[in-house]
């Protein structure tokens, strides 16, 4: 990912500094050879500033869609509407301060936690292991009101010490004279304690998240003291203590049909011939550096069907800067929202899809590095006005389409 948004960038500094250093080491009796190296070094760091002052530049985009006839879709009905009608899950994340609830009990019949639910967020103190499940509570205590289902979001993720899982378990692990006992046994307190606190209100987890790291799995302290077995071990953990949950390996993908890809259908395989209870996989499909290949992702998520596993789409956001060379980047945007649904819609095992993200005034590129430095990346379905985009009627058209062949099905 980072070449992707970087490599240009990476390059140039490197020659400059290839430059600076043949300036620096050239015999001092070729002087015009010396001058030449420096001009260089200046010609690529203007070149450099240019690039970066082009690249990083604001851009704005005509939103088409405002000027439309706001009258023209004023009875449709909602997004919820048409996926219950289809007994269809229509999801987004949100925290427990619940922006806009009136609206996302009206649009969506499934709510996942954007960070509520994470180790770092619930288990406040892991030297006397202290939960405070309050922000979760109040969010699931929602849901139910609403009759919205609840996905769990998640119960092991690997990457970041502190937030994906306490920081303290990286030194127990370092001091621990059996490694792999010791994180069995910090896995099975967590789980257990998480997993009986939710227990019948909770009925679907992502219980292992983004365990790969390109087409290995991610170096963590999961995988140094247990490798490959602690992805078995957290779902028979969470099969021990909720057996009527549904439990999903969610994980992040770009390209279908790359190396990281295939390894990832490999470790589902691995996991099933070893009789890990896995009932399906989600696919979060953030558009953050290239525009997915929706016929790509149709054959993917086939593949995983074909194993005996549920799919869900988990993380669905699309930057509208990937767009910036289409006619309308907006309804470019639409379409790509209206096609991935559509996969969905269009494979049986494929149960909902999730939305990352609500309004374009609120979404978490415009506040992480680099995505916040390349703008616009607004990559929700309501803009910073609260105007529904193409990108809503993308949903709206695909459900729509799929619930009308419902209906005339014989």
């Amino acid at each position: 990912m980072i070449w992707q948004l970087f490599g240009v960038h990476i390059s140039l500094s490197m020659l400059i500094l290839v430059l600076f250093l043949l300036w620096l080491v050239w015999p001092r009796h070729y002087p015009k050879l010396r001058m030449a190296f420096i001009r260089g070094c200046g010609g690529v760091l203007l070149a450099s500033i240019l690039l970066a002052s082009y690249t990083y530049w604001p851009r704005s985009f005509e939103k088409k869609y405002v000027h439309k006839d706001p009258e023209a879709n004023s009875s449709v009905g909602t997004l919820r509407e048409l996926a219950d009608s289809m007994d269809f899950y229509i999801g987004m994340a949100s925290s427990h301060d619940l922006a806009y609830p009136e609206l996302i009990s009206k649009e969506f019949n499934s709510l996942v936690a954007e960070n509520d639910f994470k180790p770092g967020q619930l288990l406040i103190d892991a030297k006397n292991w202290k939960f405070d499940f309050t922000k979760a509570d109040k969010l699931l205590s929602f849901a139910d009101a609403q009759n919205m289902r609840m996905r769990g979001h998640t119960l092991i993720w690997g990457k970041f010490s502190g937030m994906t899982y306490p920081a303290e378990w990286q030194e127990e692990i370092k001091l621990a004279s059996d490694k792999e006992a010791k994180m069995k046994a910090l896995m099975r307190q967590y789980i257990e304690t998480v997993m009986q606190h939710f227990k019948g209100r909770v009925l679907d987890w992502d219980v292992v998240n983004e365990p790969m790291g390109g087409n290995t799995l991610f170096p963590s302290v999961f995988t140094e003291s247990m490798g490959e077995s602690y992805i078995d071990y957290a779902f028979q953990l969470a099969r021990e203590f909720d057996p009527d949950a549904t439990l999903y390996l969610n994980e992040q993908i770009t390209d279908y049909e790359s190396e990281q890809a295939t390894a990832f259908l490999g470790l589902l395989q691995r996991l099933l011939d070893r009789g890990v209870p896995i009932d399906g996989v989600g696919m979060q499909c953030h558009h953050l550096n290239n525009i997915h290949d929706t016929e790509a992702l149709r054959d993917y998520i086939r593949k995983i069907a074909e194993m005996g596993l549920e799919v869900e789409i988990t993380e669905l956001d699309v930057r509208l800067l990937l767009f910036k060379d289409f006619e309308d980047p907006y309804q470019a945007q639409g379409d790509q929202f209206r096609k991935i649904a559509e996969i969905c819609l269009d494979d049986p095992a494929c149960k909902g899809l999730t939305l990352w993200g609500l309004t374009d005034a609120k979404n978490w590129m415009d506040a992480v590095p680099p995505f916040k430095w390349k703008s616009p990346n607004a990559p929700n379905i309501f803009d910073e006005d609260m105007n529904k985009k193409p990108a809503y009627w993308g949903l709206y058209e695909a459900l729509k389409s799929k619930r009308n062949k419902v209906l005339n099905a014989p």
